[in-house]
């Protein structure tokens, strides 16, 4: 009984010591610092006693360890005499000099921070960073003979003083640019046939951030799923191993993405970019997939299929195909079916090289269509099921 009750005070005594350790750091760097700066009558430079307080604020505020983003008010006072041409601008050069001490710690004509904090992109994760910004602050001063009693300190003597107030306020230290993430809301691209959604942050997020926000960024998108505009220069979709049917493929060209190789996190990122193809009715039971760019452990690039789910719209007597992807796809994604070498003759007729819309497989020329006297476009059987229709058909 003797060893429970001693384990039970040894085990408050770490907590006790854990909580006094927390509150020290919390003490530490408070959110709130304030300080009379004190100055010899009719002087403009700070006494002994001032620096010092001046050290003081500085070695709290700008603490390497110190996470707080802090802004500042330095209010100068004159002597609280009669203003004259001697002391006019006294409490304005008291509050000057008093700027800048702080800027010269940085030797720039701004007062600078660096707060530690991090920052999280797509692909190294969570880092460890320093923000270095420009700290807000609100200068002015005021002649204490001339001003309205309602502006001066209550039941304190602030002749001869700059009173310097530096409190945490970290959205008017980050502005705008606080949390950034891209796209900055829910994006949605449509095409002919097409329709992607790319989520707020799906393509990067930066945490705490202002000096390495990309600011500019675009995409550039397209479908190519009309019978007409696929047949004309028709190819498979790109693989060593299988035959895979081309029905279509939408491109789609960030200025920039994510590098595969280089990226710490991958494995971390989830494919949540929506893209969704309409589906004609001669299409829905072909088993279209979705085929993109998959990356093998080695780095290398094959074309594989991408897992599709079928969406109907009983009401409006519509269905189309959607699969999700992850910024390092974006490139070519294709909608097609894979096919074995013997089923090939069952979708193409044969070609020849001269003629428009053949393209070589086979050892040969193969054409996903012909002409009958008409003109009009022929196809297989099972391929009016993978294409939408030609035009006038």
């Amino acid at each position: 009984m003797k060893k429970i009750v001693l384990l039970m005070c040894l085990v408050a005594v770490v907590f006790s010591a854990q909580a006094q350790k927390k509150k020290k750091v919390v003490e530490r760097f408070p959110a709130k610092m304030e300080a009379y700066i004190n100055f010899d009558r009719g002087s403009a430079y700070y006494t002994k006693d001032g620096l010092n307080k001046l050290d003081s604020i500085y070695m709290i505020a700008f603490d390497k360890e110190n996470k707080r983003f802090y802004k500042m008010t330095i209010t100068g006072y004159d002597d609280g005499e009669e203003v004259s041409e001697s002391t006019t601008d006294l409490a304005r050069d008291r509050a000057v000099m008093v700027f800048k001490y702080f800027a010269s710690r940085e030797e720039t004509e701004y007062i600078i921070k660096r707060t530690p904090s991090y920052q999280v992109t797509s692909c190294a994760g969570q880092q460890e960073y320093y923000i270095k910004y420009k700290m807000p602050f609100d200068f002015r001063w005021i002649n204490i003979a001339n001003a309205d009693k309602n502006i001066l300190p209550e039941g304190i003597d602030c002749k001869g003083k700059v009173h310097v107030i530096v409190e945490e306020d970290q959205e008017d230290c980050l502005g705008s640019f606080y949390d950034y993430d891209f796209p900055s809301q829910d994006t949605v691209l449509t095409g002919n046939y097409t329709k992607v959604t790319i989520p707020k942050g799906a393509i990067e997020y930066l945490h705490h951030t202002k000096d390495t926000l990309k600011n500019e960024y675009s995409i550039q998108f397209k479908d190519v799923m009309a019978f007409d505009d696929l047949a004309d220069n028709y190819f498979l979709v790109p693989h060593n191993k299988q035959y895979i049917i081309n029905a279509g493929y939408i491109v789609i060209t960030p200025s920039s993405k994510p590098d595969y190789n280089t990226c710490v996190g991958k494995d971390t990122i989830q494919p949540n970019i929506d893209i969704r193809v309409f589906l004609e009715p001669n299409q829905r039971n072909s088993g279209l997939k979705f085929f993109g760019k998959t990356y093998k452990p080695n780095g290398d690039i094959v074309y594989k299929a991408i897992s599709t789910k079928k969406i109907k719209d009983k009401e409006a007597d519509e269905m189309w195909i959607q699969c999700l992807i992850t910024p390092f796809q974006f490139d070519t994604i294709f909608v097609g079916k894979k096919v074995e070498e013997k089923e090939m003759s069952d979708y193409f007729y044969p070609g020849r090289s001269e003629e428009p819309g053949s393209f070589e497989c086979l050892g040969g020329w193969l054409k996903c269509y012909k002409l009958d006297k008409t003109g009009k476009y022929v196809l297989k059987d099972k391929m009016q099921g993978i294409l939408r229709k030609p035009r006038g058909m």
